[in-house]
Order: C-alpha cells, then structure tokens, then sequence
C-alpha cells in the first residue's frame, strides 16, 4: 500500500508527498527493529533471571551442604586428635579402650563434597553465560566455579583402608549398625555406641593400633587434611554468600 501510493506521488511530481512517505518507511523500519530488540532483550533477562534464581538455589544447596560437611570433618579430626594423642602419650583421657577404638575407626571416616554446578555448567556448555550482563557478578560466580574441586574436600586416605584391614570384621559390622547412620542424601552421622567385646579384648586391638607407627603417620596425616578442609570449607562458605548475595542483588534489579 505505501509503494503504490509512493509511485502514485511520484506520478504526480508531489516530491514533498514522497518525502514524507520515505519518512514513514524509515521511522517505521526504526520502530519495528527497536520493538524487536526490545522484545529480545527482554526474553534474555527473562532467561537470565531463571538461570540465577536456579543459580541461587544451587548455592543454598552448597551451604546446607557445607554445614553438614564442615561439622563431620571437624569429628573426624577430633577422633583422629584422640587416638593420636593415645598412640604419643598413653594417656586415655579417661576415655575407656571401646571409646579409642571407635576413634580409630571412626577417623578413617570420610565425607566428599562436590559443588553443586549443574546450572552454571549448562550455561557455559550452551554459550549462554553473556545472559549475566553484570561483568563483576560474572566474574564471582566464574571465581566461586571454577575453584570448586580442591582435592582436600574429596579425598580418600591411605589411613581409611589400613585401619580396616587391623581391625575384626565383626567389630567393624558393629560399629556400622549401631555407631553410624546416613540418610539418602548423603548426610553422615557418629554414633556413640555401647561396646561389642569386653575391655581386655578392646585394649588388645587398641594397642596393636596404636603401635603401628605406619598407620600412625597416615592418620596424622589425614587429620591434618581434615583441618585444611574445613579451612577450605569455611572460605568456601564465604563465597558462596558473597555470591548468593550479589545473585538476589542482581535480581532485585527491575
């Protein structure tokens, strides 16, 4: 319709008439791409948003998790502390030869943590980590990612398998149906426990454990790794609410 009466102005030599035609082309050419843009950006926002809202549920995930972490590592090194101090100085602490046994064993415990990154990953995998306009929040997430795999939160000791391999498998069953539990997410708890054998039995292994300045080296060293996870842990804690906090920042945004 405009081309017809554009050619129906030009018939007539009415240049000011097709001027203004050619104005109403181009500003409605103008308007029709800026309405586009506008509609793109604002599906991009629309998907930005529902990547970081999953994002921060991501980062809640990490943090019920690294509570739960952060307390299990710090039992298993007191029980490995314990045995440890027995193993130096003999002294029991007044704990009974059944309590410094279940601190050997319970010491060779360990509890994985592996960041929750399944949004992040799928963002970066479909190129679409741009849809995160704010460089700076960007660049915290990619920090808080891409330093989520330090060995010391995922490690399996030497210590674990020695320790199982001295101690009675009937006092090992015992000790996983009455001082242990776990649930389907993965959360573990140390039990205490009434003893399976009487003392002099209980003393008899302690001591052979105790004496094994092998097994004693590799439990000195995996409490020593327990201490720098939870070192980790508690810096790991720090950035995922800084992140979270600069997340519902940024979603707060209109």
């Amino acid at each position: 319709m405009i081309l017809r009466r554009v050619m129906e102005h030009v018939k007539a030599q009415n240049w000011f008439a097709v001027a203004i035609d050619f104005v109403i082309v181009i500003v409605g050419v103008f308007i029709g791409v800026q309405a586009s843009n506008w509609n793109e950006a604002r599906a991009d926002k629309g998907r930005a948003d529902g990547f970081l809202e999953r994002i921060a549920a991501d980062l809640d995930a990490d943090l019920d998790d690294y509570a739960d972490r952060l307390k299990f590592w710090g039992e298993v090194s007191r029980r490995g502390a314990a045995g440890l101090a027995y193993a130096e100085t003999g002294e029991t602490g007044g704990r009974s030869p059944w309590r410094i046994l279940l601190d050997y064993f319970q010491a060779s415990q360990v509890a994985e943590f592996f960041t929750t990154s399944a949004t992040w990953d799928e963002m970066r995998s479909a190129g679409d980590l741009h849809l995160i306009e704010d460089l700076e929040l960007r660049g915290r997430l990619a920090r808080y990612y891409t330093y989520a795999g330090n060995p010391a939160l995922s490690e399996r000791p030497a210590y674990r398998e020695h320790v199982r391999e001295r101690i009675p498998a009937e006092i090992q069953r015992y000790i996983w149906e009455r001082c242990y539990a776990s649930d389907s997410s993965g959360r573990q708890k140390i039990i205490d426990c009434t003893p399976p054998v009487d003392e002099a039995r209980a003393r008899e292994i302690v001591a052979a454990l105790a004496g094994d300045e092998a097994l004693m080296r590799e439990l000195r060293y995996w409490v020593s790794t327990m201490i720098v996870a939870s070192r980790i842990g508690e810096d790991r804690v720090a950035a995922a609410t800084a992140a979270k906090a600069a997340v519902e920042q940024e979603l707060a945004k209109e």
